[in-house]
């Protein structure tokens, strides 16, 4: 056989076999951590606390929540969406649909819609510094997020997590607003961390309220 011939043929094979392996390695762009499977859910700890000095108010509350990706539909732009039910459990045990939110996710970003409150809960790609402003989808204050941690091992109320991502705010509290954001995601799971604080502080005296949601078990129905 020509050496030229035979050169060529093996150079070619080469430049296939490098072509295929790179079309075979898949970029992972973090889809994993908004996960929108029909029927998963996500049960949560939830605690909140509101305070008011001048008013001598105080109190709080502490409640099981499970958040259901209930069904699929076509939304009013045409998008891919999903119903999100969010139930409360009562001191029998049965879960109490409290009221039904709205989600979509595509390559770009994904939304959520709270209380008729659309927010852009993650950007896409999951990058490490990505930031984000979380309410320039609604009419509220500028709320700049970022990632301040990607594909980090977390562990809470017995559950472990291989990869989760943590959104924080980037705007820091002064001495009078303090106003912290915290979500966490996990692949697979979705969020299982969600914390939310804002008070006012004037001369010693504090108003404000206090939220956590923290994971305590998910599955699919």
């Amino acid at each position: 056989m020509n050496k030229t011939l035979a050169l060529s043929g093996l150079l070619a094979l080469g430049i296939l076999s490098s072509c295929k392996k790179e079309e075979d390695v898949k970029v992972d762009l973090g889809y994993a951590y908004y996960p929108t499977t029909v029927g998963s859910w996500v049960e949560y700890q939830v605690d909140s606390m509101w305070r008011d000095d001048d008013a001598g108010i105080m109190d709080s509350v502490s409640y099981v929540m499970r958040q259901t990706i209930e069904s699929a539909y076509i939304d009013l732009e045409g998008r891919p969406a999903w119903r999100v039910h969010r139930s409360v459990q009562d001191s029998t045990g049965a879960w109490k649909l409290r009221d039904v939110w709205s989600t979509t996710a595509n390559g770009i970003v994904a939304e959520l819609t709270e209380e008729n409150v659309r927010m852009q809960k993650l950007s896409f790609p999951v990058r490490l510094g990505r930031a984000w402003d979380m309410n320039v989808l609604n009419t509220d204050p500028e709320l700049e997020v970022a990632y301040e941690e990607v594909d980090s091992p977390w562990s809470v109320n017995g559950l472990s997590f291989d990869s989760t991502a943590y959104v924080r705010q980037t705007v820091q509290a002064n001495f009078v607003l303090r106003r912290d954001m915290e979500d966490r995601y996990a692949k697979h799971v979705g969020m299982v961390y969600k914390k939310r604080v804002e008070t006012e502080t004037q001369s010693g005296d504090v108003r404000g309220w206090w939220l956590t949601m923290t994971a305590i078990a998910y599955g699919t129905n």
